[in-house]
């Protein structure tokens, strides 16, 4: 028959009392809400006043298809916005997939599935300028992408140019990046490019006689003076036509990290080299193909390639060039989902995770582009839950 073992157990001192004490007060009396960073406790104050009192319910996206992006509010009340968010799904120049169409409407509803609008790190975007979410291109009815393209290319001009809007575009296929550069080359000048893909997208209209493709949008902004090849950062690329547009990236003069460089040097090796190239003051571009990541962590693109970067590098790239300080983001854009080949939502709910770092850092630099002012988001239109 077993002993009695408890004897010979170590029992371990009490808690000091009053600690304990101190700890029954908060679990019976305090809740996270009284413990709240002052500026966030603030934005969510003035948030739940808004639509006459209604509020903006921040836990959860429930009920919220009255919203854009992040919680965004619908408006193109351009006058009275810093930051606009665009749907541009075109998808013309998908070469083996498609649904990019679908894809803004879908990253749009995935973006809200995230536990309110404050950044892990306390990032308020909608605190630091006024963001809206403008709606979708609608490409019903176009049949040909280079009219497409050129009335895309007069919208962003307008939000751009006219409206002095800084864009935050989702796609679609890889052309959108020319009209949103274009518009942002005219405003600002040469611009410096970040682009994650598989692909250089460095053909030339002798490859293809065609004046818009996904394949070489880059090159012509390039012969357009509107952006700068030697303070062009490419990371990612990898796959059988790497070699085959190697040659023009030579050309060209850009600065490639293909993925087997990302591996063997190290992110921090990538974000010295974009910090070093675009951190110059001048106007930076960031652009993302979603092919960039392996297929492991991001099928849902139109032209898969095994033997990719990971999600976590491509984040710790971003999150070390934003921390530097020295990179003046303009713009971005984030490419190439297809919904329809992600039946559980993993790859969209990746890519509107990286929305959501590029929005933060856009509203960053947006604040200190106007003079360090907040500009409050203001929502119009609130539902919130209020009970009647």
């Amino acid at each position: 028959m077993r002993g009695n073992t408890m004897s010979n157990v170590k029992k371990w001192p009490a808690i000091d009392p009053e600690k304990v004490a101190k700890y029954k007060h908060i679990w019976e009396n305090v809740s996270a809400a009284d413990n709240l960073d002052p500026e966030v406790a603030a934005y969510l104050a003035r948030v739940k006043e808004q639509g006459g009192g209604k509020g903006i319910e921040q836990m959860s996206f429930i009920n919220k298809d009255y919203l854009g992006f992040y919680q965004a509010p619908f408006s193109q009340d351009l006058d009275n916005t810093d930051v606009v968010i665009y749907g541009m799904g075109i998808e013309k120049c998908s070469p083996t997939g498609s649904s990019h169409k679908f894809a803004p409407q879908r990253l749009r509803h995935l973006s809200k599935m995230g536990m309110g609008t404050v950044g892990d790190n306390g990032e308020i975007p909608f605190e630091w300028c006024r963001v809206s979410d403008y709606g979708n291109w609608d490409s019903l009815g176009q049949f040909e992408l280079k009219a497409e393209v050129e009335q895309l290319t007069e919208l962003l001009h307008h939000m751009v140019v006219e409206k002095d809007c800084t864009p935050l575009i989702f796609g679609g296929d890889h052309t959108i990046p020319y009209p949103t550069m274009r518009a942002l080359g005219e405003k600002y000048g040469p611009l410096r490019v970040i682009h994650f893909d598989a692909h250089y997208d460095l053909s030339t209209r002798a490859d293809f006689d065609y004046p818009y493709t996904s394949g070489h949008w880059l090159p012509k902004l390039y012969s357009e003076g509107l952006a700068d090849p030697e303070r062009t950062v490419q990371i990612g690329m990898r796959g059988r036509q790497t070699a085959l547009v190697k040659g023009n990236h030579i050309a060209f003069g850009t600065t490639g990290f293909t993925t087997n460089e990302v591996y063997e040097q190290g992110v921090d090796a990538v974000a010295d080299k974009i910090i070093e190239l675009c951190g110059d003051g001048g106007p930076v571009y960031f652009t993302f193909d979603l092919d960039a990541l392996d297929t492991a962590f991001c099928r849902s693109n139109s032209s898969p390639d095994p033997f990719g970067l990971t999600h976590l590098q491509v984040y710790d790239i971003i999150r070390k060039v934003k921390a530097s300080g020295k990179v003046r983001l303009v713009g971005a854009d984030i490419a190439e989902y297809t919904p329809d080949t992600d039946p559980t939502d993993k790859d969209g709910i990746i890519a509107a995770g990286f929305g959501w770092e590029l929005l933060c850092w856009l509203a960053e630099e947006r604040k200190r582009e106007n003079g360090g002012e907040n500009r409050h988001t203001v929502w119009h239109q609130a539902f919130g839950s209020v009970s009647l």
